[in-house]
């Protein structure tokens, strides 16, 4: 059975490299999956692709063509949280690290999809608002669209967030060592996402906006419920296997080359 000592030789260095590769490949299928997919599929062009943002060209085309490229991003979020889930469950107990990446990124891009609702409906803006490039805009009772946003969007984060960490105690053991170390790999999780999406968010071209709607809104906002939401794991018992992120070179040297792509290339922002 699982046990403390077996818990302990988690590498915390190789958790944040698994964290920090879910979180680009999360943010990216977002933006250049999602948006951009969608702006090239529906015959427009991408103008702009930067860390956290994604400047299609639609300004001249009809409302609905804007309307589809917003909703696109988030779409994206839940099919790759439904990937995850189901490459999670095919993964075997033997390949741990990998399991915890799978998890974590069903996690992330689940919450990030239910978490632009709420967002969207609070502030008015971003892919789901009433803003000149959001789903909404210049569309009827936007009032009526944005109360039904925030509240929707809250109850769909909330349930979501309790179902992925109780996912991840079923993972680690339900049981008190297991409970903590379920908080501690998702609070690992989350510091080094939001960490790392500031840190690259800092050097992006358009300013001050970006860092905060997008690279700390999504980041650090999008996948809160990983700080909170190990409070509702419910008692149990022990994981049989534990679930052990040993160290991975692998791993941590992915992690260092995706975090540079990302922050030297895509941080500055690729013009087309």
């Amino acid at each position: 059975m699982a046990n403390a000592a077996e818990r302990a030789r988690t590498d915390i260095p190789t958790v944040i490299a698994i964290a920090a590769v879910a979180g680009v490949v999360a943010t990216q299928l977002h933006e250049a999956v999602g948006h951009g997919g969608a702006c090239i599929a529906l015959g427009r062009h991408v103008r702009e692709w930067g860390a956290f943002y994604l400047d299609c060209d639609t300004h001249s085309s009809p409302p609905i063509i804007g309307r589809l490229v917003a909703a696109a991003g988030s779409t994206m979020n839940l099919w790759t949280a439904i990937f995850a889930f189901a490459a999670l469950r095919i993964t075997p107990v033997s390949w741990p690290r990998a399991r915890f990446f799978w998890w974590l990124l069903m996690a992330v891009s689940g919450m990030q999809w239910a978490g632009y609702f709420l967002f969207s409906g609070i502030s008015g803006i971003g892919d789901w608002g009433a803003g000149e490039e959001g789903v909404f805009h210049l569309v009827d009772h936007w009032p009526v669209w944005r109360a039904l946003l925030a509240v929707g969007g809250g109850l769909l984060y909330w349930r979501w967030a309790v179902w992925c960490v109780r996912r991840l105690a079923g993972l680690t053991g339900a049981d008190e060592e297991g409970r903590h170390q379920a908080r501690r790999l998702a609070a690992f999780a989350y510091w080094t996402i939001g960490g790392s999406a500031f840190v690259i968010g800092l050097i992006n071209p358009v300013g001050l906006f970006v860092l905060l709607a997008s690279a700390v809104a999504s980041s650090f906002g999008g996948p809160s419920g990983l700080l909170w939401a190990p409070n509702y794991i419910r008692a149990g018992s022990p994981a049989a296997p534990p679930l052990v992120v040993a160290r991975s070179w692998v791993w941590i040297a992915a992690a260092v080359a995706i975090v540079l792509v990302e922050g030297l290339i895509l941080g500055p922002s690729l013009r087309f």
